[in-house]
C-alpha cells in the first residue's frame, strides 16, 4: 500500500519536476492571473462526509495518511457510505466565521472541495441527489452562505472539484470494489484509453455527473475565482481540454489550475501534495500544505506543524514566485479546530505586519541566500531572514546595484540602517544584535534605479552554514533523478549509474578554507560504493554505509579544502563505484567555514 500512497498522493507532481522551463503567454490569460499574482496567500478548505468519519470506520482506525481517502482506503461500499449522510449536521457552520478567519490571517482566496472523490457534492446538486441538501439533517447548502461571505469580505471564491475520480458513480474511476469493472484508482491511462467499455462508460461518467455538476457551480453561486481540478493524470489531453473550455465557456476570467490535466493545460502549476523542495519550470505556480498531515479532518492526527516552520515554508514558496495554500480540515460540526485556530492567528500575525513583502510580490533576484529568502517588488527587496547574523552584519549576495536605503519592515519609524558595499557584488547591513521576529525578521531594501542582482550561491566564511540542497543541484545521467521532495524526500535518488553525478556553481568572494561534509541516506541490502566531491581543484574521497531503508540520514566529514582566490566555481558529487544496485539518496553537500 505504501507504493500506491506514494502514486495516489504524488502523481500530480512527476511532471512538475521537469527542468525544461515551460512558456505560457498571452494577454488573456495575464488578465485572469493579475488578481492571482498580487494575492499570494490563500486557504485550502477539505471538508465532506468523511470529516464525519474522521479517519475511523467501525471503531477503528483506517490506514493511510489522509482522512478524506476514508472510503477507498477503508473499502466501504458505497450503500453504506451513502447512511453517513444520514448523520451529517453541521449544526455549528458559520461561512462568516470561515471567511474572516481566512481574512484576518491575511489569505486573499479561498478554494473549497465542492465535491471530492467520494462523489458527495457539498452543495445543491440537481444533477445528483447525492449531496448535502438533498441527503442530510443539515438540508441547507454551506457553499451559498460561503459565496456571500467571501463577497462580503473580499475574500476570492473557489471551487475544488474532483472530475476524474468519483468513488459512488458507476461508471467513473477507483471503485472496484462496488464495481470491479471499474478503472482502478491507481491505474494508469494506458491500462485503460484502448478498452472500449471502461472508456465508453468513463465517458458515460463524465458527460452525465462531472459537466454537469460544473456548469453548477459555474452558474449557481456568481464569479467562481478559480476551479481547482484533481488528479489530472487520470484523464486524457482531449478530455482535460473539454474541461478547459467548458469552465472557458461559463466563466472566462475562472482560473483553471494544472491538474486539469498535466503540464501545459491551465493557467498556473501546482506542486504536490505537501511538497517542501520543488524544481519550478513555470513562472505561476501554487503550492498546497497541511498543518498536520490530513487534508480532510482525521481525530488520531496530531502531528501538528509548527507556525514558524510554516512561515519558513511560506515564504520559501514566495521567494520561488509562487503562491501558497494553507488547509484546514473543518469538524463534522462545521467548525475550525482549536489547533488550526491557533496556527491561522500565529500566521495572521506576521502577516499583518509583514504582508507587504507578500502581496504583489515576486521571486528573488538573489536566489536562496544562506540566512532565508528574499522576495522583491519594484525596487524594494525584502530580505526574510530566518537565521540572524551573530555577527550584527547581514550580507546581501549578488546585489550590484546601489542601496537607497535599508530598514526593517516592522519598525514603524523606518529607522535607517548603516549599509556599505563589500564589493561590486556583495552589500552589508549592519542589523540589531537580536531579530524583531524570532520566526523570520523582514529586512526592507531600497534599490536606486532598477535591481540588478547575481542569484549564484555565495559562500559565507561566518554567521552561516553552506548549504547546498539537492534540489538546489543540477543532475547529469541518464538515471539519476530528484525524489518527490515531500519531507524526508528532499534527496535525489535512484543513483543506479556510476556516471551519473549532481553539481552546484557558486562564488566565492575572498580565499578561505571550509570543511567539508555530506548528509545521505542508503538502504542496506541495496545500496553501496564510494564518491567523490570535488571543487576548486580538489577532490576529497567518500565511502557509503548504508543504514536503515535509505531515508535514515547520516552526515560524514570527508575533510578541508581551500579556496585560494575569489571567483566563481563548481561543486560536484560523483559516483566511483557502485557495490549496491544504487550508490545512495544524497541530501546535501555542507561547506563549513573553518576559522583561523
Amino acid at each position: 500500500m505504501a507504493q500506491r500512497d506514494m502514486y495516489m498522493d504524488n502523481a500530480e507532481a512527476e511532471a512538475e519536476l521537469s527542468t525544461t522551463e515551460l512558456q505560457f503567454t498571452g494577454e488573456a490569460q495575464d488578465r485572469r492571473l493579475a488578481w492571482w499574482r498580487e494575492a499570494r496567500f490563500g486557504m485550502f478548505i477539505h471538508w465532506g462526509l468523511y470529516s464525519l468519519l474522521g479517519g475511523v470506520w467501525k471503531g477503528k482506525e483506517v490506514p493511510g495518511t489522509y482522512g478524506e481517502h476514508i472510503m477507498l482506503r477503508g473499502q466501504i461500499p458505497a450503500k453504506e457510505y451513502e447512511t453517513i449522510a444520514e448523520e451529517f449536521n453541521p449544526v455549528n457552520y458559520n461561512a462568516d466565521e470561515w471567511v474572516k478567519s481566512a481574512k484576518d490571517a491575511g489569505m486573499k482566496y479561498l478554494v473549497i472541495t465542492a465535491k471530492h472523490h467520494d462523489g458527495f457534492a457539498m452543495y445543491d446538486s440537481p444533477v445528483s441527489d447525492f449531496n448535502i441538501v438533498k441527503r442530510t439533517p443539515y438540508g441547507r447548502d454551506p457553499m451559498k452562505d460561503l459565496a456571500e461571505a467571501c463577497h462580503k469580505h473580499g475574500v476570492k471564491l473557489c471551487f475544488y472539484y474532483s472530475h476524474s475520480m468519483d468513488w459512488h458513480h458507476p461508471d467513473s474511476q477507483g471503485n472496484t470494489h462496488d464495481y470491479p469493472g471499474n478503472i482502478g484508482a491507481w491505474d494508469d491511462l494506458e491500462s485503460w484509453i484502448h478498452d472500449e467499455d471502461k472508456r465508453t462508460r468513463y465517458e458515460r461518467y463524465l458527460n452525465e455527473k462531472a459537466f454537469p455538476q460544473l456548469k453548477e457551480l459555474l452558474t449557481q453561486y456568481g464569479d467562481v475565482a478559480v476551479i481547482w481540478f484533481d488528479c489530472g493524470h487520470k484523464v486524457t489531453d482531449e478530455q482535460g481540454q473539454r474541461f478547459v473550455d467548458y469552465v472557458r465557456s461559463l466563466q472566462p476570467n475562472c482560473l483553471i489550475n494544472r491538474r486539469v490535466r498535466r503540464d501545459g493545460f491551465g493557467d498556473y502549476g501546482n506542486s504536490g501534495d505537501n511538497q517542501l523542495h520543488i524544481r519550478i519550470n513555470r513562472r505561476d505556480w501554487e503550492s498546497i500544505h497541511t498543518m498536520n498531515n490530513s487534508w480532510g479532518y482525521k481525530k488520531t492526527d496530531h502531528n501538528w506543524k509548527s507556525v514558524k516552520g510554516i512561515l519558513h515554508n511560506m515564504i520559501d514558496v514566495f521567494s520561488l514566485n509562487g503562491n501558497y495554500l494553507l488547509n484546514v480540515g473543518p469538524t463534522p460540526e462545521g467548525e475550525f479546530d482549536e489547533k488550526s485556530k491557533e496556527i491561522l492567528a500565529g500566521v495572521g500575525r506576521w502577516m499583518n505586519t509583514n504582508g507587504e513583502s507578500v502581496y504583489g510580490t515576486t521571486g528573488s533576484p538573489i536566489g536562496k541566500p544562506q540566512w532565508g529568502r528574499c522576495t522583491a517588488k519594484g525596487s524594494k527587496l525584502y530580505l526574510h531572514v530566518f537565521d540572524w547574523p551573530a555577527s550584527g552584519k547581514l550580507i546581501v549576495p549578488g546585489l550590484r546595484s546601489r542601496i537607497a536605503k535599508a530598514y526593517l519592515l516592522a519598525d514603524p519609524a523606518q529607522a535607517e540602517l548603516e549599509h556599505h558595499r563589500l564589493s561590486g557584488e556583495d552589500a552589508v547591513i549592519s542589523v540589531p544584535a537580536l531579530p524583531l521576529d524570532p520566526d523570520a525578521t523582514v529586512v526592507v531594501v531600497e534599490i536606486e534605479g532598477s535591481v540588478d542582482a547575481n542569484p549564484v550561491k555565495r559562500l559565507h566564511k561566518q554567521d552561516h552554514l553552506n548549504v547546498f540542497g539537492a534540489f538546489d543541484g543540477d543532475i547529469q545521467g541518464e538515471k539519476l533523478r530528484y525524489d518527490t521532495g515531500k519531507a524526508g524526500r528532499d534527496v535525489v535518488t535512484n543513483w543506479a549509474d556510476a556516471n551519473d553525478s549532481i553539481s552546484w556553481t557558486y562564488r566565492a568572494a575572498e580565499a578561505g578554507d571550509y570543511e567539508v561534509k555530506i548528509v545521505y541516506g542508503a538502504e542496506e541490502g541495496a545500496a553501496g560504493g564510494s564518491f567523490t566531491v570535488e571543487t576548486a581543484g580538489q577532490k576529497l574521497a567518500g565511502q557509503v554505509a548504508p543504514k536503515g531503508d535509505g531515508y535514515e540520514f547520516r552526515e560524514e566529514t570527508l575533510g578541508v579544502i581551500r579556496i585560494e582566490q575569489p571567483g566563481e566555481y563548481k561543486l560536484t558529487v560523483s559516483a566511483n563505484e557502485l557495490t549496491g544496485s544504487v550508490l545512495m539518496n544524497l541530501k546535501e553537500v555542507q561547506l563549513a567555514p573553518v576559522q583561523a
